[in-house]
């Protein structure tokens, strides 16, 4: 019973992540300039947001917000006139992603399902020696 269920969480995993990279539109990188830094705090959690302009590759220019990386307790190393590189979608100019944050949303689900494997391998394997 175990093992099917083990078999089906890591199929389920398999076929989200496929229907994930799909959804992924095409970004290109751009410099931007920081305009104005609102920190905003829900709780426990402090953002900053930051309102940036930038040019298109097509020189449009687009002014919208972005999250910035922050670092607990000392805040964004950013301010007011700094330029930060973003990835901006092709298709809609308005979403932004700094570099920084890139990673984690790109690659974050990828992590948790290897880490899901790893623990599921793991646990099969106790279960087949206690046998």
């Amino acid at each position: 019973m175990v093992k099917k269920i083990g078999i089906l969480f890591l199929l389920f995993s398999i076929i989200s992540s496929v229907a994930i990279f799909a959804q992924e539109g095409k970004t290109l990188q751009a410099k931007a300039k920081i305009l104005e830094i609102e920190s905003k705090r829900s709780g426990r959690k402090v953002m900053d947001i930051a309102r940036i302009l930038y040019k298109t590759q097509d020189g449009r220019e687009i002014e919208t917000v972005v999250q910035l990386d922050r670092i607990p307790f000392l805040g964004s190393f950013k301010s007011v006139g700094d330029e930060i590189e973003i990835n901006y979608d092709v298709e809609n100019p308005s979403l932004v992603y700094t570099n920084a944050g890139n990673f984690i949303t790109k690659y974050g689900l990828y992590i948790l399902i290897i880490i899901g494997v790893i623990t599921s391998i793991g646990s099969f394997v106790k279960a087949k020696k206690n046998k």
